[in-house]
C-alpha cells in the first residue's frame, strides 16, 4: 500500500515541476493573448480569454472571471481549472481562432452544439 501511495505521489509530483517550468508540451507563444468569443456564451453574454505566455490564463464572463493554467500539448490548448475542469482548445488560423470542447467528454474536435468559437482580439483592441 505504501509503495502505490509513494508512485503515486512521484508521479504527481513530476506532473506538478513539468508544469511550473513550462518543459512539458509546446510552445505557448503562438497562443498567447486575449481572445473573444464569437457569439454571446448561451445568448446572453460573450466570453473575454486571456491566455499569457507564462501559463496562466482568465476566462471572464458575465462579470465573473475564472483563473486556470494552460499549456500546448499535441497542437491543442490544454486549460486546467484550479476546481480540476479541463477544456481542451483547438486552434486554427494560425491561433486566430480558437475552438473550446464544452462537451466535457474527450473529442478529437469541437463536437456540435458543444463548442465555443473565440477569435484573437487584435493588440491594443
Amino acid at each position: 500500500m505504501k509503495k502505490d501511495s509513494r508512485k503515486l505521489a512521484a508521479i504527481i509530483g513530476l506532473l506538478v515541476i513539468c508544469l511550473a517550468l513550462g518543459g512539458c508540451g509546446e510552445s505557448r507563444s503562438p497562443f498567447a493573448g486575449t481572445y473573444r468569443s464569437v457569439e454571446p456564451f448561451a445568448g446572453k453574454n460573450y466570453i473575454n480569454l486571456d491566455l499569457k505566455e507564462n501559463g496562466k490564463g482568465t476566462w471572464a464572463l458575465a462579470g465573473k472571471t475564472v483563473e486556470f493554467t494552460w499549456m500546448v500539448n499535441d497542437g491543442r490548448i490544454w486549460i486546467y481549472t484550479k476546481s480540476g475542469a479541463i477544456l481542451i482548445v483547438t486552434p486554427s488560423e494560425g491561433g486566430r481562432m480558437l475552438s473550446a470542447d464544452m462537451s466535457g467528454d474527450w473529442h478529437p474536435g469541437c463536437p456540435p452544439n458543444s463548442c465555443v468559437t473565440f477569435r484573437r482580439v487584435p493588440e491594443g483592441g
